[in-house]
Parts: structure tokens; sequence; C-alpha cells
């Protein structure tokens, strides 16, 4: 009895020290944060998490940059630069954000290095944009994040152009200068339609020469689609309408390296997620829902084609300055979605970060469908990282995002949006000079 008892008891202890060795021998996930020859962390917080780094991009010169960033301790953007290598290497974007992740001050720089538009923010609304080119400077003012004046003025100080927006009213007012005097002052609806001009070099809102306009109206009820889906770039372009579409992008084959920065100057909704998502880090999971209700577009009338086009060949200075050189052709009704969920302070180790992935799409599902939840152990892991999901839309309301962490919250800004109706998604411009 004594024998077998001994027996059973080292038995025992065998079988334990052999389950102990076996535990002891399972590689443990390594989820630090370090540097390779493509990322450099520079510094970090006591946590770990990355306080600043930056890329490199090899197909330049050694220790070029692609993009230089820093965090805050909570994980949002502090500032952010970001790099073009077409046409040639240069700083094209640059953002300062809070901690509380609002909208500080962005600046977008020409392949030559000079400031192309910047723009500053006040409790993180727009107070004022300005854009610089050749032809001049034009100031966009802001009040409570509307827009209340456009100030254009020619780089040879001869010319002006002021358009003033009543929202009250419903009215903007346009008047324009040239030497000092005023050679005309127009009164239109709040909102730009077709036949609405612009100035594209410098995004300068003008008057519209034509009279009479009989838009063709045409339902289209597209929609479209996808549920989240991993992406390899922040940028929303193939989500995201352009909101002003100038004639020349269709000539353009933007470089995929970078944002679309020349949509940003014109699109309040670009700009707002690309200067929030300035750098990534891993792979983006993105969903998108597209409802296209309908368009409205017109010809001019013969005789005011012929009109304008003489109008331009006498005077193509004062043409352009009263009416720009493109006008709208076609605008666009229906409603967007924009859902995108970010990962920060990544894990170095390629098993680490496709735990943290399959995490973040468990997550992510979670919030739109309500089902598989996370376990308190999953989430343990997850917020190894920094993980957010966030909801943009066409409605003025979601402009600048909404976090999301639960089924619920998810429910109530799809309500909102459901019940809202179609806004303008694009204008679609004409060049005068295809009249």
């Amino acid at each position: 009895m004594n024998n077998f008892f001994s027996r059973s008891l080292l038995l025992a202890v065998t079988v334990l020290l052999s389950s102990c060795q076996k535990e002891e021998s399972i590689p443990q996930t390594d989820y630090s944060i370090e540097s390779d020859d493509y990322f450099q962390v520079e510094s970090t917080y006591p946590n770990g998490w990355i306080k600043e780094a930056r890329y490199t991009d090899y197909s330049l010169e050694e220790d070029t940059p692609y993009s230089e960033f820093e965090y805050y301790e909570n994980g949002f953007i502090k500032t952010a630069k970001v790099y073009s290598s077409y046409p040639q290497h240069h700083l094209y974007m640059e953002v300062s954000r809070s901690d509380d992740n609002k909208p500080l001050w962005s600046k977008y720089y020409t392949p030559e290095g000079e400031l192309w538009f910047k723009t500053d923010y006040k409790n993180g609304l727009p107070s004022e944009k300005i854009v610089y080119s050749e032809k001049g400077t034009s100031v966009y003012s802001y009040e409570a994040g509307n827009l209340v004046m456009v100030e254009f003025n020619s780089a040879d100080d001869s010319s002006s152009s002021i358009t003033v927006f009543d929202k009250n009213a419903e009215t903007r007012t346009v008047t324009v200068k040239k030497d000092g005097e005023t050679i005309l002052e127009e009164t239109y609806p709040y909102t730009e339609g077709l036949g609405s001009t612009m100035l594209t070099d410098n995004q300068v809102p003008l008057i519209n020469p034509f009279s009479n306009i009989e838009g063709n109206y045409r339902k289209l009820n597209e929609a479209f689609f996808h549920s989240p889906i991993w992406e390899n770039s922040t940028d929303p372009i193939k989500e995201i309408h352009p909101f002003r579409y100038f004639y020349d992008y269709f000539h353009i084959n933007f470089d995929r390296t970078t944002f679309a920065s020349k949509l940003a100057v014109n699109s309040d909704l670009y700009q707002s997620i690309i200067e929030q998502y300035p750098v990534k880090e891993s792979e983006v999971l993105v969903m998108n829902y597209k409802y296209k209700e309908g368009s409205n577009g017109f010809l001019p009338r013969s005789e005011e084609r012929k009109s304008l086009s003489e109008e331009m060949a006498q005077d193509p200075e004062l043409f352009e300055l009263k009416y720009g050189d493109e006008y709208v052709e076609k605008v666009y009704f229906g409603k967007i979605i924009y859902m995108i969920g970010v990962l920060r302070n990544m894990p170095t180790g390629a098993n680490a970060e496709k735990e943290i992935q399959n995490l973040a799409r468990k997550k992510m599902e979670n919030i739109i469908d309500g089902k598989k939840p996370l376990t308190a152990e999953e989430h343990e892991i997850l917020n190894k990282v920094w993980f957010e999901v966030k909801f943009f839309s066409t409605l003025k309301a979601h402009r600048n995002g909404i976090v999301l962490k639960t089924h619920n919250e998810y429910k109530e800004v799809l309500q909102e949006f459901e019940e809202a109706e179609s806004s303008v998604l694009q204008l679609e411009y004409a060049t005068f000079e295809h009249l």
C-alpha cells in the first residue's frame, strides 16, 4: 500500500514537472515596439508607447524621411510631417492637433517647398484658411466653423473680389473690384449651384454669368456598400467624392503614395480625415456606404456660350477676374458614410501584429452588428495598443467624426444619417475654354 502511494505520488510530481516545463517552453507573445531598418522609434513614454517616430523612404537616399510624427501619451496625433517623392522629395503636409484630438493648424506645401495653403482652427473648427498662388492670395474666414467670407487679392494688388455669405438671409454677395473701382456686385443664393463660377487656382467663388438656368435632373438611386475590409492606405479618396471636381482632375494621375491634397483645399470631409490619420503603422479597417440620389446638369444656351466666348476673347484678364476659369456644370446629391478603424503603437513582431489585427476586426464588427463581443482576455490584449473606430458622413455633425465603442452608439449615429435628407455630394465643373 505504501509502495503504491509512493509510486502514485512520484508519477503525479513527474507529470506536474513535465507540464510546467511544457508551459515554460511555449514562447510568449512579444508586444514590444522596436525599431527596424524602415521604422525608427526615437522616444517612448513610460508604458512603452511611441512618443516620436519616423518612417524612412528607401527609394531615395539613406535616412530620407517618408513621415515623421509625435503622439500624445494617450495615442492621439500631436504633430505629423508627411513627405512625397513625386516629382521630387519634399514635405507636402504638416498638421498639429490637441491632446483631445482637435485640430490646431495644418499646412500644405508645393513641390518647390512653398506654402500652398494653411488652415487655422479654433475649438476644433476652421477659423481661417489661406490659399496662395502666383495669381494672388485668397482668405477664407469662418465663424463657429461656418464660412462667412472669401476675400481674394491679386498678386499685383490691382484687383480683388469679396464673397460674403449670409446664412440667415440665405444669400452670398460677390463684389469684384479693379484698380480700386467696383466693376460688379451681385447677390446669389447662399448655396452654390449650377452656373456658379470659380477661379480654381485659388478656390475663389465668383459670379454666375448665366441666366434662366434650366437644370436637367436625372434620378440615379445608385448605392454601394462594403463591409469592413483591410486597406493599405488611410487615404479615403476612393470612398469620398471630391466636393469640387474641377475639369483638370480628369487628367491627373494622383501619386498613390501621398494624399490627394489638391482635394483637401476644398473638401472639408476629406481634409478632416487625412489630418486625423496622416500616418499609419499598420493596415486600416474601412467600411463605406455611398448613395447617389440624383444629379442636376445643364448646358448653357448657345447664345450665352457665344457671348461669353466673345467677352473672353476681348479681355481674358477681366473675364477671369469676373468669372474665374470654370463653372458648375453638374451637381450630385446623395449621402456618404465612411468608417475607419485605426491602430497605433503596434508591436513590431509579425505574430503579435496579426493577433492585434484579428481582434481589431472582431471589435469593429461587433460595433456594427452587436454580435460576438470580445472576451475580457481579448480586451486586455487589444488594449496593449491604441485602437479607434470613427464614423464620418456628409452630415455636418459627423464631419469631424464620431468615436464609436459600442453597437448602441453605432445605431444612434446611423439613425441620424438615415433620417437626414440627401445633400450636395459634388459640384462638377466645366472650363470656359470649352464653351
